[in-house]
């Protein structure tokens, strides 16, 4: 039995993390007191009959990407599609936010480069 659920494109479902506390929040412009943010949902892609649960970042587009990847795409990349400078901005995402959702494929990421520890330790701790 699984505890996860499918990916949702509601926002009751996405969690809103700060990166405050990062040291590359200060060359993000704009941003609010407690700024930049990443959305976070923890589900499996829906059909997958594996239901493997995993934790994926919301992008710009309306796209969700496997954290496992985001750790691994080039700095300016995943800081253009996924890190929102303010909460405004992450609501007006959320709220047109609608249909089925899309998992985007991690185009030009190689798999076994070394992951940003400083997110990762951001995100999860430890």
């Amino acid at each position: 039995m699984s505890l996860s659920h499918p990916l949702r494109n509601d926002p009751s479902t996405a969690r809103l993390i700060s990166l405050a506390k990062l040291a590359m929040a200060s060359e993000v412009e704009p941003r609010d007191t407690h700024g930049p943010y990443v959305i976070l949902q923890t589900g499996y892609i829906p059909g997958d009959l594996t239901m493997k649960g995993a934790d994926y970042l919301l992008g710009r587009s309306g796209l969700w990407l496997a954290f496992h990847w985001f750790i691994r795409m080039p700095v300016p990349d995943r800081r253009a599609e996924f890190v929102f400078g303010t909460v405004n901005e992450v609501m007006t995402l959320l709220q047109d936010l609608t249909g089925s959702v899309q998992v985007m494929t991690p185009d030009g990421i190689i798999h076994d480069a070394m992951p940003d520890e400083e997110w990762h330790q951001a995100m999860f701790g430890g």
